[in-house]
């Protein structure tokens, strides 16, 4: 059903009624229930200043910095502090974005832009980097034109194997990517070796510390083995850190530092091209509030540098305590954790292990892993502040459903999906050239104005995303990924479609 514009405008108790209404299916991002994408470090009081700072800027616009310059001011602050971080000097300069893609969007774009005016051909240039790197980057290279080349870790660390990435590169190589700490493992790559070798092959590096850049310098000062990953170390071109993750700003923060100040002119963009105002966007977009700029700035003159370093030591005793349950549990955890920790079972189905702790009210994000590169399917766990004091809880949860799902016997679905995996694995090319994706993009639209509906139905989605998910994270993890690419897309976009 489509919705209309009310005729007549809403009170705001009716508002505010169908908004909590809208919610009542949401996670509590507050319980510390979540190990997915919610950084809470369970401070009510830093909650209350973000919220005021939100509504002091939120109808101000960063489009136009000359009729705010509150922007300019903010941002400066902001980026300074990630520059102080990151041991930058001071022609280090940097941009506010949005989220941790935008950041890397406009690390590419550079790189890009570097890479061919300084070559004077048009070419696709490439970017090189481990198999555990962010999505993000395909997502650049989708829009930008680039390709991706993704390259096995070292199987043990679950780190950028350097010779992989040397292997990999070509004269069409713009940019190597390494992570501090990687999204599925949290495990940091070796920057230093990776530096080196763009020095010695004049590459762009770029180091994506959006998950760690505003945590792991605390941890280091703690004493945690944390190995260097900053611009103190020769060859970083780029480094990204969001402090929407472990700075516990609201979302819609992250910062991207450029080495040298002249390396921003090839992020930036101005048109001053047709009638109107001049325009100079520093970032992607163009108009952006100044509420999450504004809440960014507060959180961080809140906490400080004693409240990081606090926050940061319960993080470490939360991890610490999660690791050692999770080993007395049978389980083997992959790579050396920082603040993620991911582990893995050969005797489990992983995927219903996260639905039944669904049911206890743990979110934990399952992963499918890469056979071919021997990375088993595992569980994500994004630790926080506020899991120390809710750790022991959850590795009592956890000890109970791991003896549910070894009491449960197969199901139909999985032994069906098995054999899928097996015929796929066999009748499918490693990499789909384009003519052979343009076959499957033209029978799939067939395909699905007619089964469509079905297929929804068969998947338990017809109405919204199930409460269990094991089957359809299976599901994804036996196709292709460029089959299951397609699927994702048109379930989520039937489900925004259809509002369920």
């Amino acid at each position: 059903m489509t919705i209309k514009l009310p005729s007549r405008g809403l009170s705001k108790e009716e508002i505010l009624q169908k908004l909590r209404g809208y919610s009542a299916d949401d996670a509590d991002p507050f319980s510390g229930k979540l190990f997915t994408i919610a950084f809470e470090p369970g401070v009510n009081e830093l909650r209350e200043i973000a919220f005021e700072a939100m509504k002091m800027f939120a109808f101000k616009n960063i489009l136009d910095f000359t009729e705010f310059p509150s922007a300019i001011r903010m941002e400066k602050d902001i980026v300074d502090i990630a520059k102080s971080l990151m041991q930058g000097d001071e022609e280090v300069t940097g941009t506010f974005t949005f989220g941790g893609t935008e950041s890397i969007f406009l690390a590419v774009k550079a790189a890009r832009d570097r890479f061919l005016l300084s070559r004077g051909t048009i070419t696709i240039p490439e970017i090189v980097m481990p198999v555990t790197g962010h999505p993000a980057y395909d997502k650049a290279a989708e829009y930008m034109g680039l390709r991706v080349k993704r390259v096995r870790v070292d199987e043990k660390t679950l780190t950028a194997d350097v010779n992989a990435i040397n292997e990999a590169i070509t004269e069409n190589t713009a940019m190597i990517v390494a992570s501090a700490p990687n999204w599925p493992f949290g495990t940091i790559d070796p920057v230093k070796e990776l530096a080196d070798l763009a020095l010695e092959k004049n590459i762009w590096l770029h180091v994506d510390a959006c998950v760690g850049g505003f945590v792991l310098p605390f941890m280091k000062k703690l004493g945690e083995n944390i190995p260097s990953f900053d611009f103190s170390i020769e060859g970083v071109t780029s480094i990204s850190l969001d402090p929407h993750k472990y700075a516990y700003t609201p979302i819609g923060a992250s910062v991207i530092l450029f080495k040298k100040k002249f390396y921003k002119m090839f992020s930036q963009y101005a048109n001053l091209r047709w009638p109107g105002y001049p325009i100079v966007n520093p970032a992607v977009l163009s108009s952006r509030t100044e509420a999450t700029l504004a809440a960014a700035w507060a959180v961080l003159h809140f906490l400080g540098e004693e409240g990081y370093t606090e926050l940061a030591r319960r993080i470490i005793v939360a991890r610490n305590k999660i690791v050692r349950g999770l080993r007395e549990l049978g389980y083997n955890i992959m790579g050396e954790p920082t603040v993620i920790a991911a582990f893995t079972s050969s005797e489990l189905n992983l995927f219903r292990l996260s639905d039944e702790m669904g049911k206890r009210g743990w979110l934990l994000l399952p992963q499918k892993g890469i056979p071919n590169m021997n990375i088993p399917p595992s569980i994500h766990l994004t630790i926080t502040p506020i899991h120390d004091k809710l750790a022991d809880i959850m590795l009592g949860d956890l000890k109970t459903a791991t003896e549910e799902v070894k009491r449960l016997p197969p199901s139909e679905a999985e032994g069906l999906l098995e054999i899928f995996t097996a015929v796929f694995s066999m009748i499918t090319p490693g990499e789909m050239d384009l003519a052979t994706l343009g076959r499957i993009f033209a029978e799939l639209e067939k395909t699905l104005s007619t089964y469509g509906d079905r297929i929804l139905k068969i998947l338990g989605l017809e109405k919204g995303f199930p409460k269990e998910m094991a089957m359809i994270y299976q599901l994804l993890a036996s196709l292709p990924p460029e089959i299951a690419e397609l699927l994702a897309n048109y379930v989520v976009i039937e489900i925004f479609h259809r509002g369920i």
